[in-house]
């Protein structure tokens, strides 16, 4: 089991810019109704929530310009690519919002710039009235492409694509959150967000069911973002259990892993539980009768885990009553 626990450290080890960036928007978003995430699919990635579609490109690049954002790239193939403003004007509908994630612009760029209030990131940066003509011409942008040009803004991410960095951004993005960030558990949250994304990249898209397994939902965003009231009742309840300092000490250590291991075990303990009657439990009671349920789900269980579990799915519970 040691092993496995280790999955979030090995997958911050292939964090990058990208992930960072989608991770970022995530923290800010994920509790907006109908919060969906689509990693590599008709860009870097896509967002939705409410009636809103975004479009939005990822360039880790150092000191991009205009000039760089218009360029177009012959292949030896003689093939050529679109450059990084075009390509993000391909997908989707007119309506819908385009952004590209960057880190650094030249200064000469940046500083004509217009700054503006995002309804995903904030701030934006849309072009001024004479970049925007200079990419129009540039380009040879026709009626359509002009259109979607407009929707189309400029978002500099808060970190580099230094990924110690962005890293310790996004914890600090936790904390502005009110989100649980212990090192040991940011560590795992960020790790199971990383492999979670990793897994809908890799998915090829043919068709719409193969769009809609790539989706990764706000509801299983808000299962990773445990919130620090919730982790504060696990300490408490933890606590006042008669069990030695050793016993707790590994109970926590396992409440780490259960986001990552145990979702679905907890999710059939929560399926067995009478609410009102665990409610008019003290602490240790409530423990003990979820456990028994527990033993009745999976009778191979280490007392450690069962505590784990039992706690943190009355912390849930007791949630409804806060």
């Amino acid at each position: 089991m040691s092993n496995v626990d280790n999955g979030g450290a090995i997958a911050i080890k292939g964090f990058n810019y990208q992930k960072a960036s989608i991770i970022l928007v995530m923290i800010n978003n994920y509790e907006k109704n109908n919060f969906k995430v689509i990693p590599e699919s008709s860009e870097d990635f896509e967002i939705s929530f409410a009636d809103m579609h975004f479009f939005i490109q990822v360039k880790g690049t150092k000191k991009l310009s205009i000039p760089n954002l218009t360029k177009r790239i012959k292949k030896p193939s003689g093939q050529i690519t679109p450059s990084i403003i075009e390509k993000n004007l391909v997908p989707g509908n007119d309506e819908d919002r385009r952004k590209i994630f960057l880190w650094d612009l030249v200064e000469t760029t940046k500083r004509e710039l217009v700054s503006q209030g995002g309804t995903l990131v904030s701030p934006l940066y849309c072009l001024s009235n004479e970049q925007q003509q200079i990419v129009e011409q540039s380009l040879e942008l026709d009626e359509h492409q002009k259109k979607r040009l407009y929707n189309q803004k400029i978002y500099i991410t808060p970190f580099s694509n230094d990924l110690n960095l962005a890293l310790t951004m996004l914890k600090g993005e936790m904390v502005n959150k009110n989100l649980l960030v212990t090192n040991d558990r940011a560590r795992v949250v960020l790790g199971e967000l990383s492999l979670e994304i990793d897994q809908k990249s890799e998915i090829p898209v043919s068709n719409e069911n193969d769009v809609k397994r790539k989706e990764i939902s706000g509801e299983y965003l808000k299962k990773v973002f445990v919130t620090v009231q919730q982790k504060e009742l696990f300490d408490q309840v933890l606590n006042n259990l008669s069990v030695n300092s050793i016993v707790k000490s590994n109970v926590a250590k396992i409440k780490l892993r259960i986001p990552l291991l145990y979702r679905t075990l907890k999710e059939q303990l929560k399926e067995k539980v009478s609410f009102d009657l665990i409610m008019d439990k003290s602490d240790e009671d409530a423990i003990n009768y979820l456990r028994d349920l527990l033993i009745s789900i999976e009778t191979e269980i280490s007392t450690e885990l069962s505590i784990a579990l039992a706690i943190d799915c009355f912390c849930e519970i007791g949630e409804q009553y806060l």
